[in-house]
């Protein structure tokens, strides 16, 4: 598809994080149209698995949703399939490290 000048002009003038955002959604969009097809279900299905209106899904599909992480876990549910997978990574950037916190025993009360 050739794109237009005039369109990529107008994209470059976008700021960074918002194109992140709406990457992102995208991203989620693209993931959950993949569970519904693999699992041979619909929109509709969908909607019907979480008590919406199919129309609501559908606004949520187009790709510019604000998902919360309430809605995407009650998705995963539905779906029983995962949508989002967080990766952590040791950053090295910084000076400085964080020790990682376990439970241990209460600690015992100081002498008087």
């Amino acid at each position: 598809m050739k794109r237009s000048n005039i369109i990529e002009a107008r994209r470059k003038q976008v700021n960074p994080l918002v194109r992140q955002n709406i990457d992102l959604s995208f991203q989620i969009v693209d993931r959950i149209h993949e569970i519904l097809q693999t699992k041979g279900l619909r929109q509709k299905d969908l909607a019907l698995r979480l008590g919406k209106k199919e129309a609501e899904i559908s606004k949520w599909m187009r790709g510019t949703h604000n998902f919360t992480i309430d809605t995407l876990v009650s998705i995963e549910q539905a779906l029983d399939a995962p949508i989002l997978q967080v990766i952590h990574q040791k950053d090295t950037n910084h000076a400085y490290e964080f020790e990682p916190m376990m439970a241990c025993e209460p600690l015992p009360d100081p002498e008087p």
